[in-house]
């Protein structure tokens, strides 16, 4: 009673913690498909189409329940559902053992691409060692079966024929069928059932034999059930090592009864007391998972929860216990559910789901395989196919990996793309990395779908669907409206082993980032091109986008302006995403300066001229530039003077015309600026210089004429105005002469300043005047000079116009008067005054003869006096001193 009633709490707790189990990301979930003696498939009565109808008919149903990895019954009894050279056609496909299916096709091969294209894992099931079920069908057997071939390897008991597991020329058998398989069809794993020596019989049956071969082989056991247990034991570390060599990545696995062995003692066995395979089967089971002669075991827990003596709850936990490292998954018996035969427990529709809760709930259990089909078909099985398929395997998931065979992840995908069709799809593309390695090589994608972007992929509820081969592509429909989607993927390989992610996408369509505002400089043309901005935008896009720009690239912009340039993203499912930003045209080239119209090397000089009569030089347009712009015809122009250190400006202006430029060096900087601010600058040097020589004006000289030639020197006054346009002049005086100097009386000439110089009256011949040239000679700062010369004659004979004058005092100093004596060849009448030595006058007379005698100073007061006696130009003055009396 207490029994009882821990396990209707076992029961209770099962549900209730169900509700929080989350759903694992990895695990089997199977079914067998038994062909012995068309259990589940096929018909033999049908055509091969029929036939393969049938099976595509259970493939689509076992897909919509959820299973990953079928076993399907190719060998039950030395018999083949396929093409095989070793032993004959199976009767339950063709009816006659040994017939050829007419139309030919091959099952197997029919099963396994079917398979493959469901992502269904293909385990061909094989029973190594039953040799016909009922010996009374041996009659009807084919000629090649091997129990006409090889009878001597056959056990008997009762009408059970199997092949002796103890001669090692059955080992040799079937591994050879083992191998053939492998070699030629893409299976993905091997799997034995639980068929290896005979159960004990039953009443009245005799056991079978297997003293002769014991005798011939003992290898050193002495007793029999141990031997017996090595015998199967050789099979499986064969069989295993075998597909390893031909192709590492299918896996083998054996589905035995589901006790091991009974026992209170857990290190031996469960707590059960029902058929246990380790002594009535001799299949050591555990040891081979111990040894890793198996990749799984899968015990047919063909019991409910709490059923006394083999109690589910208690052999699959010993089981968990005993996994040793390898893979767990326990046969359920769906052909048991309501069936009146098994009693009253199997009537419960919950048995089944809490069996998988029980399965989830512990480790190393990684699954379940549900015996047979048609319980899976069956709508007499209370819905628990419906349990399974609407809320077990609901989600899908990935089958259990093995490191232990192989744990290298094989490579991630890349370029995952997602295309939103309107509300109804998300196409998603990628591509698989390309190997040959074939354990590396990609078998199946698993797609990832979240709201969140950090797609967590150890989460089985965010797995959307699982690829059925190495295809590239899928459609998400089932989307919920207004809901933004995340999606990954990843890479599995045939032991699916998984990458790590691919990049991440989504159902949102194309956003995109402009630049930002952005400035382009125009040319020479005052134009630039608009460039292609499409690879400067920053976008996210979950696949291919196409690009529009407008204005497109390649359009012109004319001038400094700004330009609204607009970006679209479209992808194919006609999703889009606009944005714009602004092109500014700036104008960055300076103008260009063109050379005055006197031209000149920019940094260089223009010589000039001063004006006539000024010392400078103003300008016209011969000093202007010109300049030109790639964008601007209204240049601003400024210029400034530098003279002497001393800098005036800037002037605004486009012209010097009118500027006034002074002798000497005047620096001329211009700046041409355009309305961008470009400025170009040039500058010049106007060199002004004095070119022009001085003027001298008003000659004239006094006296003109020498007389009497008396070989005296006279004073000579030269009289000229000499000017210059820029200042200062120097002069200076020259004396030559028409005769040569005698030297009786030197010098023959004087030059006491520019306008003194002191001529000797003298001749040489009578018959010749003497003329003496006197040069005047101005020169300016600059070095110009101008020259003029008069004349001074010594006379032959005296002009009478302008004749020469002499003038004589005596007694001179005089005590009394003095007598004035005139002579001159002129006949003018002269003038004549006297003054004091300090300047005043003290007598004047006029129209006295030009020749003659006459007195004064007679009434003078002792002192000097100074008389002046003038005849037209001439003039004569001499020093008189009165003594007192």
């Amino acid at each position: 009673m207490l029994k009882n009633l821990l396990t209707v709490y076992l029961i209770c707790m099962l549900c209730v913690s169900a509700l929080a189990q989350p759903a694992p990301k990895r695990e089997f979930r199977g079914a067998w498909i038994a062909t012995y003696s068309n259990i589940d498939w096929p018909n033999r009565t049908q055509t091969p189409t029929q036939q393969r109808a049938a099976l595509l008919t259970i493939l689509d149903h076992h897909k919509a329940t959820g299973l990953t990895a079928l076993f399907i019954q190719v060998r039950s009894q030395c018999d083949a559902m396929y093409a095989s050279a070793i032993e004959p056609w199976s009767a339950d496909l063709t009816g006659t053992q040994g017939k050829v299916p007419d139309p030919y096709w091959d099952p197997m091969q029919f099963a396994i691409e079917e398979c493959h294209k469901r992502g269904i894992e293909f385990h061909a099931w094989l029973n190594p060692y039953r040799a016909a079920g009922n010996s009374n069908s041996i009659p009807s057997f084919a000629a090649t079966h091997v129990t006409k071939t090889h009878p001597e390897w056959l056990l008997s008991q009762g009408t059970l024929r199997i092949l002796d597991p103890g001669k090692a020329a059955v080992r040799d058998y079937v591994t050879s069928i083992i191998t053939d398989i492998v070699h030629r069809y893409d299976v993905d794993g091997i799997h034995f059932d639980d068929y290896f020596y005979p159960s004990p019989p039953g009443a009245g049956v005799s056991p079978f034999n297997d003293s002769a071969s014991f005798a011939d082989d003992p290898r050193g056991f002495t007793v029999r059930a141990d031997w017996r247990r090595d015998n199967v034991n050789l099979l499986i570390a064969r069989i295993y090592d075998s597909i390893k060599t031909i192709k590492p990545w299918v896996k083998f696995g054996v589905s035995p009864s589901g006790i091991y062995r009974n026992s209170t003692n857990p290190a031996i066995g469960s707590a059960t007391s029902g058929l246990e395979h380790y002594t009535s089967l001799y299949a050591d089971t555990r040891k081979w998972i111990q040894q890793g002669w198996l990749d799984y075991l899968c015990p047919q827990v063909y019991w409910y929860i709490g059923q006394p003596g083999a109690n589910y709850s208690v052999i699959v936990p010993w089981w968990n216990n005993n996994a040793y490292g390898r893979h767990i998954y326990i046969g359920l018996a769906g052909y048991k559910v309501n069936d009146p035969a098994q009693g009253t427990n199997w009537a419960n529709p919950s048995m089944i789901p809490n069996e998988v809760r029980l399965n989830r709930s512990l480790s190393n259990i990684y699954g379940e395989s549900v015996y047979n089909t048609n319980s899976l078909r069956s709508n007499s099985k209370l819905g628990f196919r419906d349990s399974l398929r609407l809320y077990f395997y609901n989600k899908p998931a990935l089958l259990p990996n093995m490191p232990w065979r192989d744990s290298i992840a094989p490579d991630k995908p890349s370029g995952l793309t997602a295309v939103k069709y309107g509300n109804d799809s998300v196409v998603l593309k990628w591509n698989k990395a390309v190997t040959s390695d074939e354990l590396n090589k990609a078998w199946q994608f698993v797609i990832y779908r979240s709201t969140n972007p950090d797609i967590d992929t150890s989460l089985a509820e965010n797995i959307l669907y699982i690829t059925a081969n190495d295809t590239t592509g899928y459609t998400d429909k089932s989307l919920t409206a207004n809901t933004n989607y995340y999606y990954a993927v990843t890479t599995t390989d045939r032991f699916h082993n998984e990458s790590t992610a691919s990049n991440t996408v989504s159902n949102l369509p194309p956003v995109i980032e402009c630049p930002h505002d952005t400035l382009l400089v125009l040319n020479t043309s005052c134009t630039v091109v608009i460039p292609d901005f499409s690879q400067a935008i920053v976008m996210q896009a979950s696949s291919p986008v196409t690009i529009t720009q407008f204005p497109a690239a390649g359009s012109i912009i004319n001038g400094q302006q700004e330009t609204l340039i607009t970006l679209t993203a479209t992808d194919a499912g006609g999703n889009a995403d606009t944005c714009s930003f602004l092109v500014k045209t700036v104008d960055h080239a300076a103008p260009v300066i063109n050379t005055p119209v006197l031209t000149v090397a920019n940094g260089g000089s223009i010589i000039l001229s001063t004006d006539s009569a000024t010392c400078s030089f103003t300008a016209g347009n011969q000093l202007d530039i010109t300049a030109t712009d790639n964008c601007d015809d209204s240049l601003l122009y400024a210029y400034t003077l530098t003279f002497n250190g001393i800098i005036s400006g800037p002037v605004t202006s486009n012209t010097l015309s009118g500027i006034i430029f002074p002798k000497g060096s005047t620096i001329v900087s211009w700046t041409v600026s355009d309305h961008a601010g470009n400025t170009a600058s040039y500058s010049y040097t106007v060199v002004v210089n004095d070119t022009e020589s001085p003027l001298i004006t008003n000659v004239s000289v006094t006296p003109t004429q020498l007389w009497p030639p008396n070989h005296k020197l006279r004073e000579v006054t030269i009289n000229y105005t000499a000017t210059d346009n820029c200042g200062a002049v120097t002069s200076s005086l020259a004396v030559t002469s028409n005769e040569p100097v005698t030297g009786n009386h030197e010098p023959d000439w004087i030059i006491v300043d520019e306008h003194h110089v002191k001529l000797r009256a003298e001749r040489l011949r009578f018959n010749k005047d003497r003329i003496y040239t006197i040069a005047l000679t101005a020169t300016d700062s600059a070095g110009n000079t101008s020259s003029q010369s008069t004349t001074i004659t010594v006379p032959c004979f005296p002009n009478e116009e302008n004749g020469l004058l002499t003038v004589k005092a005596f007694p001179n100093p005089s005590p009394n008067q003095f007598i004035i004596m005139t002579l001159s060849t002129s006949p003018k009448s002269l003038r004549l005054a006297v003054t004091d030595n300090a300047g005043k006058l003290v007598e004047a007379r006029h129209g006295l003869p030009s020749t003659g005698l006459f007195f004064l100073g007679g009434n003078y007061l002792p002192g000097i006096y100074y008389l002046e006696v003038k005849q037209g130009n001439n003039k004569e003055t001499l020093k008189l001193i009165k003594l007192k009396r």
